[in-house]
């Protein structure tokens, strides 16, 4: 967004009921965007589903739904990745990669159960036209293999895997396995295909290890 733009937004003084209500509406604008996407993602709906009115939505975004997306979809990023049940800890050790796969997988199916894979919806969101929404979305995903390479690296450290194993390039296997599989089933209507998509990043993983690991 052109620098201009952002400083005709004034900045309104938030109390901590205001903080609440702007809470609200943002998170009330996240869910539509998992379920419906930008396109169809309306102002009157996001009101309705918050209990807002269109004073209060332009109080807390002047720049209209531009600035309200833009907000939602950091907040969207927030929820896949600050997911305890996603992300449980350092992917470390053989025993959290498999908690973490076995985790995922159950995530995803219960969403997709609603049509509502907050993956999915996530990684769609990778080519979304908006420049804003895609910059946030690709931080998003940086910040993703970050968090994976570092526990792959401490593997390595701690002799889980070879030395010739880069932590880099397998995280970004990973995450790219994880938002692959979270898409093609929300294309195909099927389920299966982000587990067969994790089970095959973690056998590449394992392929590195130093010796057979006695978890699953």
């Amino acid at each position: 967004m052109d620098p201009a733009v952002q400083i005709a937004y004034p900045c309104p003084m938030v109390t901590t009921k205001g903080a609440a209500t702007r809470s609200r509406i943002v998170e009330a604008t996240v869910d539509l965007l998992v379920d419906r996407g930008p396109e169809r993602t309306w102002l009157d709906d996001v009101m309705a589903a918050s209990g807002t009115s269109k004073s209060q939505l332009f109080h807390y975004f002047p720049g209209g739904k531009d600035e309200l997306i833009h907000a939602a979809t950091a907040r969207q990023t927030e929820r896949v990745l600050g997911n305890s049940d996603a992300h449980p800890g350092a992917l470390d050790s053989w025993a959290a990669w498999r908690a973490w796969v076995d985790t995922m997988v159950r995530l995803h199916r219960e969403q997709s159960e609603d049509d509502a894979c907050e993956v999915a919806a996530l990684a769609g969101r990778a080519v979304d036209p908006d420049l804003e929404s895609r910059r946030i979305v690709g931080a998003a995903f940086t910040e993703w293999v970050g968090r994976i390479e570092g526990g792959i690296a401490l593997m390595r450290a701690s002799r889980l895997i070879r030395d010739d194993a880069d932590p880099r390039q397998l995280a970004i296997s990973t995450v790219a396995s994880l938002n692959g599989g979270a898409l093609f089933d929300r294309a195909t209507g099927t389920r299966d295909g982000l587990e067969i998509a994790l089970e095959a990043a973690l056998a590449n993983l394992r392929s590195f290890a130093v010796a057979e690991p006695t978890s699953r």
